[in-house]
């Protein structure tokens, strides 16, 4: 690594990646203005070098940390969860977006993650609706285990009937 190099371009750095916080640029921009440079610039370069050591530092605390290693683990086995949920609800042609204008493609995702925040948000409702209870049978500190992403509880093929005169309007 050169650290040299990272020294060199130091306050510049500071300065773009304090803009984020400050709220005078997106990290979409950012990326694009980083990717307009060319390799050989030296400020693209800084940055490419301090990412390495930021990487080397993520890892070494990753590889000497076992609660680190546990978290991590959570994590990716939550997303693994949502993902297989996705697979599930979007089943039509076998899970692929066959639309070919961007305009589609992004109300086919929006779609389906509105679908899967819906899923999620009722499962958590559900659980904790059961869980305050007064005659919960399990010991409230295990509901940590419990994830709202799981899913197989939720009938996902079939005809869902909607009576309109048994449903309440709500007041905001």
């Amino acid at each position: 690594m050169n650290f040299r190099l990272i020294a060199e371009q130091w306050d510049r750095i500071g300065q773009f990646y304090a803009a984020f916080p400050a709220g005078h640029a997106t990290a979409s921009a950012a990326l694009q203005r980083l990717n307009r440079f060319q390799a050989s610039n030296r400020f693209y370069a800084a940055n490419r070098e301090l990412g390495r050591a930021l990487k080397t530092e993520f890892v070494l605390q990753y590889m000497s940390e076992p609660q680190l290693r546990a978290k991590v683990r959570r994590g990716l086995l939550k997303v693994e969860q949502l993902h297989a949920l996705a697979r599930a609800v979007y089943y039509g042609q076998r899970g692929r977006i066959s639309a070919r204008e961007v305009y589609d493609q992004v109300n086919a995702c929006s779609c389906l993650t509105l679908i899967l925040a819906c899923i999620v948000y009722w499962q958590a409702r559900e659980i904790s609706r059961l869980a305050a209870a007064p005659d919960f049978p399990f010991d409230p500190d295990l509901l940590r285990h419990v994830s709202p992403i799981e899913w197989k509880n939720v009938v996902l093929y079939g005809e869902i009937k909607i009576d309109p005169a048994k449903l309440t309007r709500r007041r905001p």
